[in-house]
């Protein structure tokens, strides 16, 4: 349940079996092989080699280093949520490496984005801009509880990541002690 196969015969026609369910081959029909990067951050170095698509809710975690406008560097350890949607099922064997090609991309993305903002900002607001960035950003004027996001879809292969979960970003710990006493200093202005 939740897995998909795709069957290839000889004459290059293709079917995308999704289980829970029994299909026997024929004699000139064999399995494609996905690939999948492993490991944390996802590189091609480590690769698990299947005939197994999960395609239901997946969680793929990943190591990004992005770089502030100020030259400060942030690791950011996060875990996506993917599934791959019905109406793109013959899409879904399109690309070998699902994992590499999102995990890049999003990346990539990232890195652009956070290259907006200096630490102090992007540290007080890291988690909405790692979201906003990974899910598309939610309709003006809607409370921070409220935020709908519409999650990133990879017509490519009908890859949706519906979730991100930001698990640490981590600083330079002198820069983090610096940015926490700023946080102090504004606290104790407060009160």
């Amino acid at each position: 349940t939740g897995y998909a196969i795709n069957v290839v015969a000889k004459s290059g026609k293709r079917e995308v079996v999704v289980g829970p369910t029994t299909r026997l081959l024929n004699y000139d029909e064999t399995l494609e092989p996905v690939i999948l990067s492993t490991g944390c951050p996802k590189k091609t170095d480590n690769t698990l080699t299947t005939a197994y698509l999960r395609i239901e809710n997946n969680k793929v975690s990943d190591y990004i280093r992005v770089q502030t406008k100020d030259y400060v560097d942030i690791d950011i350890k996060v875990s996506y949520c993917v599934n791959f949607l019905e109406e793109y099922k013959n899409k879904w064997f399109c690309v070998e490496n699902y994992v590499k090609y999102m995990t890049d991309r999003m990346r990539s993305m990232l890195k652009r984005e956070v290259k907006k903002y200096d630490v102090h900002e992007f540290y007080a607001n890291s988690t909405d801009i790692v979201r906003d960035v990974v899910l598309g950003k939610s309709k003006k004027g809607e409370e921070a509880a409220e935020k709908k996001y519409k999650g990133r879809l990879f017509k490519e292969n009908g890859m949706l990541v519906y979730d991100v979960e930001v698990l640490t970003i981590d600083v330079d710990s002198d820069i983090a002690e610096m940015l926490e006493a700023h946080q102090r200093e504004m606290i104790e202005k407060v009160y």
